[in-house]
């Protein structure tokens, strides 16, 4: 009985997991990609401003991973989870009532706050309640839910923005109005239903000296009979063949958990691909939008790559695993990789190299080819197929490679995507859209390399 309770228990977390992450993104999403154009056409605000208030929200994203371990920790999850979503309606708010840039830039803190702990908590929640062969299924489906969201939220905000060739001050409060309530929906579901399936107080305490076994790691990740140069400590309790399980750290012992995983060649490949990530989103979350403007009188596109790419991810969640079991890890991180490039050259063969920028008249900008509303569609679609096959695949190694340290190791993830997305916000004004498009090629590139090469013993 309590051994079926503890299934239970584990499966309501990640349908909860699933369901607010879902939620939230059906109102994050369609509320960044429309920003900077409804700052432009609805109010005397500089649409650089979008840039910048991304900038703040990312900048608070990185304290949350120094504070998030040590909060949770505190409060425990409900508490941790409701905070966390709540938060995230602060970028939405001094949508509603703009009153000035500073007001802007302290709604999207308070926002960052929270979106920085929601992609902690809710990766973790999944990890931490999956078992070693169920881990990266469940993270396929976790992607899903994630993929759905935005799906659904693009798709009202399509047909919301229908003839609609300039965004209103009425349309913007509409939009952000509708986002605000979702989100607030989505923090009451959390505090009633997730669970701690191991109380915050015991799941961080140190292992007990009987509870330790050294496990010494060859460079395939087997178990070695001889000597070895590297010892990783791991739990009796959670041992899995040629996967280091780091004991899950306290305040006492997390700067020891860091020393240990810092002398870990993994660990720093793990930081890489974060460099892909803060560059594509910076790009499909903020640059993608605006430019769309330059191209298209319509402004129900913004929503519509929104939508496409959601429905691209939400069929990836679906096929990545298939194709894993087909093949392997490694060939769908090459077959993303090719969807990436593709992407990124039709990006530079459409878009006016100041399309980031500013928006400027349509068809009075030079591009190499004739922009049509069809490689928007491929573009998004591209863009959102191979990213949720590169997540599933990347956090299901992060998961394997972090062990039970998995709020620590997911916190270090969240500043180094945060880093790397606040760099991508500084572009549109260093420099030209296609200039942007190239370091793309070079970030899509690492990500592949650091996956299929520096972590392929983690990728089966």
């Amino acid at each position: 009985m309590a051994l079926q309770l503890c299934c239970d228990e584990r499966t309501k977390n990640l349908i909860v997991a699933s369901v607010c992450m879902s939620m939230c993104m059906m109102a994050v999403y369609p509320a960044s990609s429309v920003q900077n154009v409804a700052l432009a056409e609805s109010t005397n605000i500089d649409l650089n401003v979008g840039y910048y208030s991304e900038i703040v929200k990312y900048v608070a994203c990185i304290l949350v991973g120094f504070i998030f371990h040590p909060f949770y920790k505190l409060v425990g999850i409900k508490v941790t989870a409701a905070t966390t979503i709540l938060l995230i309606t602060g970028g939405f708010w001094v949508m509603i009532w703009i009153v000035n840039e500073a007001v802007i830039y302290f709604g999207y803190f308070l926002s960052g706050l929270g979106a920085g702990a929601l992609w902690i908590i809710w990766p973790m929640t999944v990890m931490d309640n999956s078992e070693e062969s169920q881990a990266q299924r469940n993270m396929g489906y976790w992607w899903m839910a994630e993929a759905l969201g935005p799906t659904v939220g693009a798709l009202i905000n399509y047909f919301y923005f229908q003839n609609v060739t300039t965004i209103s001050s009425e349309n913007r409060v509409m939009l952000y109005s509708i986002c605000c309530a979702i989100t607030v929906i989505a923090a009451l579901v959390a505090t009633i239903t997730v669970t701690d399936i191991t109380k915050s107080s015991a799941r961080h305490r140190p292992l007990k000296q009987d509870e330790i076994t050294y496990v010494e790691i060859d460079e395939k990740g087997q178990k070695k009979e001889y000597e070895a140069d590297v010892q990783v400590l791991v739990g009796k309790s959670e041992e899995k063949a040629g996967v280091p399980s780091p004991t899950q750290p306290d305040e006492a012992n997390a700067a020891e958990w860091f020393r240990r995983m810092a002398r870990t060649k993994e660990f720093w490949i793990l930081l890489l691909p974060l460099i892909y990530w803060g560059f594509i989103w910076g790009y499909f979350m903020k640059m993608l939008p605006t430019a769309t403007a330059s191209i298209s009188n319509r402004r129900d596109m913004i929503p519509l790559t929104t939508l496409v790419s959601g429905a691209a991810m939400l069929i990836g969640a679906t096929s990545w695993n298939f194709v894993a079991r087909c093949f392997n890890n490694t060939v769908c991180i090459i077959l993303a990789t090719v969807m990436q490039f593709i992407a990124i050259t039709l990006s530079i063969l459409i878009f006016p190299k100041n399309a980031a920028s500013e928006i400027v008249e349509v068809g009075t900008a030079e591009t190499y080819i004739k922009p049509d509303n069809i490689y928007l569609v491929v573009i998004a679609g591209l863009i959102g197929l191979a990213d949720s096959g590169v997540s599933i695949i990347y956090y299901t190694v992060a998961g394997r490679v972090y062990g039970s340290g998995t709020s620590l190791g997911f916190s270090v993830n969240n500043n180094g995507f945060c880093v790397f997305y606040i760099v991508s916000m500084f572009a549109p004004s260093l420099f030209d859209l296609h200039s942007y498009c190239y370091c793309m090629f070079g970030a899509v590139l690492l990500m592949c390399l650091s996956l299929t090469v520096g972590l392929r013993r983690f990728m089966h």
